[in-house]
């Protein structure tokens, strides 16, 4: 019975780290234009359940509650998944290693990332590389416009999490553990 519970308890806290009952957004992922399009159709009515309007700002809803889990997926599939990542050019002068970067950043009305606001770092990089890195990074990054009902909106007080990889295979497995959620350049 015990072990029975074990389980059921593993699966219940893996599926709500995976499904992600806050809302942080995964900037290194990327909606294909087919699958993009299906779901486009969904936007407008999904943005009173996702967003809270205000003049040209909408703001993402933060938190879940857990029978909401698959509304936040929906969320922020529909909202904050780029529909085009292009890649970057390597940065000179970063630390090499392994660096979590917890961050926050707006979408602007074109679709790009602006306001990029680093709210922690751990690893090797401190918040200045973190921020010159992101911002390499993002410049190569844009997403579907948002607009409700014929108006363009900004999407404002985004927050995601990476881990950047700095330097060659050795550098990286010399230093630090494996992740399977990993950005390398």
């Amino acid at each position: 019975m015990y072990k029975k519970n074990l389980i059921f308890l593993s699966l219940f806290i893996f599926s709500s780290i995976g499904l992600g009952l806050d809302l942080n957004c995964s900037i290194d992922k990327q909606l294909s234009k087919d699958n993009f399009q299906k779901l486009m159709q969904f936007r407008d009515q999904a943005s009173s359940v996702c967003l809270k309007c205000s003049g040209k700002e909408c703001e993402m809803k933060k938190s879940w509650k857990k029978e909401q889990a698959n509304d936040a997926v929906i969320c922020r599939l529909l909202f904050c998944t780029a529909t085009n990542i292009r890649p970057s050019r390597v940065i000179e002068g970063l630390s090499k290693g392994r660096t979590k970067i917890y961050f926050n950043y707006n979408i602007n009305e074109q679709g790009k990332i602006k306001g990029l606001s680093i709210k922690s770092t751990s690893g090797k990089m401190n918040d200045r590389q973190a921020y010159k890195y992101l911002k390499s990074f993002t410049k190569k990054i844009s997403y579907e416009p948002l607009v409700i009902s014929g108006e363009v909106y900004q999407i404002s007080n985004l927050s995601a999490e990476v881990i950047a990889n700095i330097g060659g295979k050795n550098d990286l497995n010399k230093y630090n553990s494996a992740d399977s959620k990993l950005w390398t350049n």
